[in-house]
């Protein structure tokens, strides 16, 4: 089974808890529909064409590149009561932006309610079809555990580890060469540069020639002050730097998740499914006593920060494990040396409920000779990822020997 074939494969539109009005306030509020664009990179271009500073650019949720995605931005208003201007060029293809109106306050995560998706799963055997039916019934009464995705984790892609734990650590050497480490998820004029930076790390100049934007900034300060890695870390948006942190908080939880499940899976003699990738194992329940869907559907667990009040019992003594297995400590989890950058421990609820779930009946697949295609459809709260009922739905039985035997 495949998703993301096409960017209408995978279409999000973004649920809006406010109200704009027509008349310029302190904030323009535009509809941004993109396909195939990093949001970073694009409020890069965006502040650009409009002549802004990127801190002047605020959104609700980073939305998935790969895919058509609808949202909402807010760009502050230096231009008083004049209206706001934006000219749409005929080369922008991969994104359109909409003035819909004004707002005293920036959009932020609070402006969203959720996100509707609608997602084409293709390549799909016939003999899969009742499965899916089957899942999918259980998706709606029992919802899925609320793990955070991989998409979460894009900034570790490399495979080399996470940016966010190496800052938390006070690595900063380490974190930058993560941050110069290419991926083959890197368009090529990135994984060029990041590919001389890696191989001739030290010598700034015979690579600055390829250089753009953030990462230019960087290269020029390091350039002229070899070895000063905390200053060139400063130097980066202060945005990313909170995502790369909190993308290790939501590993740590996804670990504290799955150990929490194995657990009570076992406790409670409950069949469970699993599905692996890239930085660990995500376990599905195949279903829920009443009494036991209540009770969880209530409970909530800790993304990690050096804040966390932890409850005494077994959540206590899962993160400890995790976290001594990572080398790294709760009170580790506190930004050092790096002004105007503090992030926290949040508690997150463990069940993630869809809402208005439908799946349609299979259809010929013309992408696909011989296959079958399927739509999925529903709405999420935010924070909530839609590829997680997509991998329920093709998870493997059974749950993986390193879990059963608890390492």
């Amino acid at each position: 089974m495949k998703i993301k074939v096409r960017p209408e494969d995978f279409v999000v539109q973004e649920l809006p808890a406010i109200t704009v009005k027509d008349q310029p306030d302190r904030f323009a509020v535009f509809g941004l529909t993109k396909s195939q664009w990093d949001t970073f990179d694009l409020v890069d271009l965006l502040a650009r064409r409009l002549g802004v500073r990127k801190s002047d650019i605020s959104y609700g949720g980073i939305k998935d590149r790969f895919g058509k995605t609808e949202q909402l931005i807010s760009v502050r208003n230096r231009l008083g009561n004049r209206p706001f201007a934006w000219q749409q060029r005929p080369e922008d293809r991969s994104f359109a932006l909409r003035l819909l109106g004004y707002s005293p306050e920036a959009i932020t995560a609070r402006a969203i309610e959720g996100n509707r998706f609608t997602i084409t799963m293709r390549d799909i055997e016939a003999a899969q079809i009742q499965r899916f039916r089957e899942r999918a019934e259980a998706l709606r009464r029992w919802g899925v555990p609320n793990y955070y995705d991989e998409q979460r984790f894009g900034s570790a892609r490399h495979g080399k580890g996470f940016m966010g734990k190496e800052i938390f650590l006070g690595r900063r050497k380490q974190a930058l060469q993560l941050y110069f480490q290419p991926s083959r998820h890197d368009d090529r004029k990135t994984r060029a540069l990041k590919t001389c930076v890696s191989t001739a790390w030290g010598r700034w100049q015979e690579c600055l020639p390829l250089a753009f934007g953030e990462y230019r900034r960087v290269m020029e300060y390091l350039n002229e002050h070899p070895g000063a890695y905390r200053q060139a870390l400063i130097r980066i948006d202060r945005r990313f730097l909170v995502f790369i942190l909190n993308a290790y908080q939501s590993y740590l939880f996804n670990e504290l998740l799955t150990a929490y499940l194995r657990d009570w899976s076992l406790r409670h003699q409950l069949a469970m499914s699993h599905y692996t990738y890239r930085w660990g194992v995500f376990l599905f329940y195949e279903g829920l006593p009443e009494a036991l869907f209540d009770e969880l559907s209530r409970r909530e667990l800790p993304v990690p920060g050096y804040d966390s009040e932890l409850p005494d019992g077994d959540i206590r003594g899962l993160l400890q494990e995790i976290l001594r297995r990572e080398g790294i400590s709760l009170a580790d989890l506190r930004v050092r040396q790096l002004p105007r950058i503090s992030v926290h421990g949040i508690q997150r609820p463990l069940l993630l409920l869809p809402r208005e779930l439908s799946l349609s009946e299979p259809q010929e697949d013309e992408l696909y000779r011989g296959k079958l295609k399927m739509t999925l459809e529903f709405a999420l709260p935010r924070g909530g990822y839609a590829t997680l009922l997509v991998k329920r739905l093709s998870a493997a039985g059974g749950m993986p020997q390193r879990l059963l035997s608890g390492s």
